[in-house]
């Protein structure tokens, strides 16, 4: 079974002997008329679909309204189709800020309107999706070509390299 990632993603899993099939915005534009239709014609019924594709981290209600109707063109794909399993990379921001550690049980209410979408998105694929849906939502992702550059381990190597000022608190 085939699945659908993009980037540095595929390289790695197709060096593993793993069949992928990625797309790029330019392959594939979900925000782009007839895309849902465009990937019916690219599942099977045998895929494992990955989504990954999103506008992050969203910082205005224009990139909100933009992830959802994204979001939209992958649920109505998902209801003219059958693919064997789908994962969502969601986010941690789907929770409530705590002092505690979280959990998957942890309250959900997000605080910010890149953890209200992603928790819409996980609503929508969870209300279209008939298929066995894996939802994981990481924290921090550190990697060379995170696009984010607002926090954690990333931004802190960034600030380095470029010999900038790096602010703890």
């Amino acid at each position: 079974a085939g699945g659908f990632v993009g980037g540095a993603s595929v390289r790695r899993l197709e060096a593993a002997g793993i069949s992928v099939k990625g797309f790029a915005r330019t392959d594939l534009d979900l925000l782009a008329e007839g895309a849902s239709s465009e990937l019916v014609s690219e599942l099977r019924p045998d895929d494992a679909l990955l989504v990954v594709s999103a506008k992050a981290p969203v910082k205005d209600p224009a990139m909100l309204l933009d992830n959802i109707a994204m979001m939209k063109t992958v649920c109505d794909a998902l209801e003219n189709t059958d693919v064997a399993h789908v994962v969502y990379i969601s986010s941690d921001a789907v929770y409530a800020d705590s002092a505690d550690p979280l959990s998957e049980g942890s309250f959900k209410a997000p605080e910010s309107l890149h953890g209200v979408m992603h928790l819409a998105r996980e609503l929508m694929l969870r209300h279209s999706c008939a298929a066995p849906l894996a939802i994981l939502r990481p924290t921090l992702i550190y990697g060379l070509h995170d696009p984010h550059n607002g926090y954690g381990p990333n931004r802190f190597r960034r600030l380095a390299v470029a010999g900038e000022e790096i602010v703890l608190f």
